[in-house]
């Protein structure tokens, strides 16, 4: 049963405690929903901005190694990183951009469509509370008017009209009160299955990208570790022919 409380200034609202708790959450999950894509695209520019600063590093590395007194094992190791640069800024960061486009940002699109509504079945049911609030409020009022002069309510048709459709207003507002409820229902259901999803998508799309990406550096780094052997063994050499 909906209670009612005084509102200063306005006539008394319809109190539903189970529907301010849901108004809660669909005002917490509305803003969420909305940074959502945009949180994504920023997850995105990131690692676009790692690619290009890696892209820089390889260009140092190219200039810092065009020397003849360069040993040809360190020349090996630069054209090695820039072919992985190539693959990297290609093919790497362009299937990263695409998973995420058709498995991240589309996991809350029937959450999205849920939200959205809920929110308009909200707005309808509390523009029929409002409405029947008021005429709630005007009967009251007039009914008091009639019991201070001992008068009868009853006898005025323009008071049994205007209860009738208070009455039919009360039974539109619980109607649309449990359509907003049910749909909530759903909503819920909706938030839990597409959360999962959007974090599982998130997580194997970004860690597969991470992966390709420490691949490459992992066979770079066995590259540079067998130039700096070569580099020991020729600077070992020249040291004992200086002997």
């Amino acid at each position: 049963m909906l209670k009612i409380k005084t509102v200063l200034k306005t006539a008394p609202a319809t109190q539903d405690e189970e529907y301010d708790r849901r108004k809660h959450g669909m005002k917490e999950l509305g803003p969420a929903l909305r940074s959502y894509k945009s949180a994504m695209a920023k997850a995105k520019a990131s690692f676009k901005r790692v690619v290009e600063s890696l892209g820089e590093v390889c260009k140092v590395f190219d200039t810092l190694s065009n020397d003849p007194n360069i040993p040809n094992c360190t020349k090996d190791c630069t054209l090695a990183l820039a072919a992985s640069m190539d693959r990297i800024e290609g093919a790497l960061l362009s299937g990263f951009n695409a998973a995420m486009d058709s498995t991240v940002l589309s996991a809350v699109d029937e959450l999205k469509a849920m939200y959205d509504e809920c929110a308009k079945l909200e707005a309808e049911r509390n523009k029929v509370m409002h409405k029947y609030d008021a005429y709630r409020e005007d009967i009251n009022k007039k009914e008091l008017v009639y019991q201070r002069k001992s008068k009868d309510a009853l006898a005025s048709k323009s008071y049994c009209a205007e209860v009738a459709k208070r009455d039919e207003l009360a039974m539109c507002f619980e109607a649309a009160d449990q359509k907003f409820k049910d749909t909530h229902d759903q909503l819920t259901q909706v938030r839990a299955t597409a959360c999962t999803k959007a974090l599982n998508a998130f997580m194997k799309c970004t860690s597969n990208f991470m992966e390709e990406i420490s691949s490459e550096f992992r066979g770079l780094k066995g590259s540079s570790e067998s130039a700096m052997q070569v580099l020991s063994l020729g600077m070992h050499a020249e040291y004992e022919n200086d002997n």
